[in-house]
């Protein structure tokens, strides 16, 4: 029987993915970003990351409590400061990126962000929606901004 996961564990266990996340930025950042196909790849990667993360989030479905808490874990864990600026649609803002605070525009990795908070609010929500940058920092603008379209549940169709 397995004993009881205590918050030092989880609090571990985050710790860890969070260092994940920076040593596959790095890795990512120093192979050519130059591709067409590399968006892509780096919001498939991003996802990947994201789906580990939303397993150790709020149980909650409610779309802006689950941007507070990727605000929380972005900021606790060094990869940026992430502050949520609007709810209608949600809009917020990444400073001080891990990845791309001393980048150009040729090697940003805000894809992988895209994939992996799009992840997260998919399977915490149970719905659809869309993370997409609409600002970034390493082609000259003051911050990374992204907007969160809205996440609603999925309905079903029957023929």
């Amino acid at each position: 029987m397995a004993k009881p996961e205590t918050e030092r564990d989880i609090g571990q266990r985050r710790d860890e993915i969070a260092e994940s996340i920076k040593v596959t930025m790095k890795a990512l950042k120093d192979l050519s970003l130059e591709s067409s196909s590399v968006r892509g790849r780096l919001k498939s990667v991003g996802a990947e990351f994201g789906h580990i993360v939303a397993r150790n989030l709020t149980d909650s479905r409610n779309p802006e409590t689950i941007l507070k808490e990727i605000e929380a874990f972005w900021n606790t864990h060094g990869l940026g400061e992430m502050e949520i600026l609007e709810k209608d649609p949600y809009t917020f803002t990444v400073r001080n990126c891990y990845d791309c605070a001393s980048s150009s525009a040729i090697d940003t990795l805000c894809a992988f962000k895209e994939g992996f908070i799009n992840a997260i609010l998919t399977d915490r929500t149970g719905g659809i929606g869309d993370v997409t940058e609409i600002e970034c920092c390493g082609t000259g603008a003051e911050n990374c901004t992204f907007r969160a379209a809205p996440f609603l549940k999925a309905t079903s169709t029957t023929s």
